[in-house]
């Protein structure tokens, strides 16, 4: 892939609005990745280069402490909310760039309000000794709220998984970073059933006030059978070179069809309930919504895959996943230029996705002279930046977190020094170790391999000690050399196989794995 990716242009027209959402899988690491490794750990290049005029990022796994520095973007609002427990988890933001005032967008993006979470049960600071909770103030919500329990409300939006917007131009964006489920407990599906319910119960009831809605991010839930790698190969339906999405849709109905219906996977259902496009006609007729990307690029389009497992390597291959979306109200559907996928953006496991909206016709609420407050959960206020004092939250930040420094300092026999050249902000920063987002379970295996020796010498006594142990590693069916990997299944842990060493990718891809497998 190609170090850096041009971004396509928006049409040649003042009033075409760009959509961008993209699962950083925290904006710690992103920064390392080539192009934005050279933007000097500045959103405001990274939103320029991808030429964004909203912006939201999922699983962006900061702490407040850090929002200093994700919170104040010249020329944009910025909305964050990150979980209230867990550290280093979650946490999602949408940015709303402020046009100069004599561009066309300039009213139409004026941010009328704002809220985090999706019940509207969570409290905001209105003034120095007054907070509200959103459902319960229609100057501050943005309403279309479903009277759910009071705990069950704050327990759901306790995550940081979930930012709205609404917009001069009657848009409501949605920011959302849906669970997974990943560690597949009753538990998990329960939250995160309840959680697309709520999501899309709220979607409606916003459609049903007359709001335009955008719901954008990664929902972690796949659509369809062609939008799945995995789920083509359970299947036993291999691509060839001139096949397209609706000719395998066509040749295997009844596999497309229980892809979507599984009993066992019901987010799938109750996602393709929501969209006008579904292939099941008895959910499409009560969609509101359209897949964006699918809308431009149409069902022929295959392998249109926006996540992949980077601990197997499945990237190189393009063997994945698309879970990440910009869905928008039919209502506007016609407003659509264009719409695709980023693939060859690094930074994550996911790739960023787009979407180009044409809105001179849309009207905003706001005149010439209209002025507007800036919501109050905007991160400016939310988090106290507007007087941000470095010396104050430094202080403050030590006495709250004494616990855990002092925790630190019985590992380590000397304190580190940090150097006066670097700032505050890289004082706080901390490196967070990647992760990878499924949208399938998998078998869980690691790849074992020499340590890295450090001298000539020693590089002869570890391959030695390596092959004395495991023996010459046999020949794949390419020829090449197997690598040794542990079984993490129930039946087999910790038993080691040996398996072709390239990444995998459809049965019919010559370049992926042929599929060896031979115990130790």
């Amino acid at each position: 892939m190609a170090q850096c990716t041009d971004i396509p242009d928006k049409q040649d027209n003042d009033n075409v609005l760009r959509l961008v959402t993209f699962n950083v899988n925290a904006i710690g690491t992103f920064f390392h990745y080539d192009p934005f490794s050279r933007m000097n750990n500045s959103l405001l290049d990274v939103f320029d280069y991808l030429k964004a005029d909203i912006i939201t990022f999922q699983e962006m796994k900061i702490d407040q402490r850090s929002i200093t520095k994700w919170g104040k973007i010249n020329s944009f609002y910025s909305f964050i909310s990150i979980p209230r427990s867990k550290k280093g988890y979650s946490g999602v933001g949408c940015w709303i760039r402020i046009p100069p005032e004599d561009h066309p967008l300039h009213h139409k993006l004026k941010v009328l309000k704002a809220e985090e979470g999706i019940t509207g049960a969570l409290s905001v600071k209105i003034s120095r000794d007054k907070t509200v909770k959103y459902r319960d103030d229609p100057t501050v919500g943005i309403g279309g709220y479903e009277m759910i329990d009071e705990n069950e409300a704050l327990h759901i939006d306790s995550e940081g998984r979930c930012v709205m917007v609404e917009l001069a131009c009657n848009l409501v964006v949605i920011s959302v970073y849906c669970p997974a489920n990943s560690g597949l407990t009753d538990e998990g599906e329960l939250f995160r059933l309840k959680f697309l319910r709520l999501l899309f119960k709220r979607v409606r009831n916003l459609e049903a006030l007359g709001k335009r809605t955008v719901l954008m991010g990664d929902l972690n839930v796949c659509r369809d059978l062609i939008d799945q790698a995995a789920g083509l190969e359970d299947s036993s339906i291999k691509l060839g070179p001139t096949d397209t999405g609706s000719a395998i849709e066509k040749q295997y109905p009844l596999e497309a069809k229980e892809f979507i219906m599984n009993p066992d996977v019901p987010h799938r259902r109750l996602m393709n309930h929501m969209l006008t496009d579904s292939i099941i006609p008895e959910l499409a007729k009560d969609g509101i919504l359209v897949d964006s990307t699918r809308y431009i690029q149409g069902r022929e389009r295959l392998k249109m895959y926006t996540v992949w497992n980077s601990l197997k390597n499945y990237r190189p291959n393009n063997f994945g996943s698309r879970v990440d979306f910009i869905l928008i109200s039919d209502h506007i559907k016609k407003l659509l230029v264009d719409g695709n996928i980023l693939p060859d953006v690094m930074g994550s496991d996911h790739c960023p996705i787009y979407a180009d909206l044409d809105i001179s016709s849309l009207n905003s609420s706001c005149g010439p002279s209209g002025n507007v407050n800036i919501p109050k959960f905007e991160c400016r206020y939310k988090y106290d930046l507007l007087n941000h004092n470095v010396l104050a939250m430094f202080s403050k930040m030590s006495s709250t977190h004494s616990s855990e420094n002092l925790a630190l300092s019985k590992k380590v026999t000397k304190p580190r020094k940090v150097p006066r050249s670097k700032s505050i902000d890289k004082f706080f920063e901390r490196s967070i170790p990647d992760s990878s987002v499924i949208d399938k379970p998998t078998i869980h295996e690691e790849v074992i391999q020499p340590p890295k020796p450090l001298t000539t010498s020693k590089v002869k006594r570890e391959t030695l000690s390596f092959k004395d142990i495991f023996g010459k590693p046999p020949l794949c069916k390419h020829g090449e050399e197997a690598i040794l990997k542990t079984s993490r299944t129930a039946a087999n842990p910790g038993k080691r196989f040996w398996a072709c060493h390239r990444p995998q990718g459809d049965s019919n891809n010559k370049g992926g794995s042929c599929g060896f497998f031979q115990w130790v």
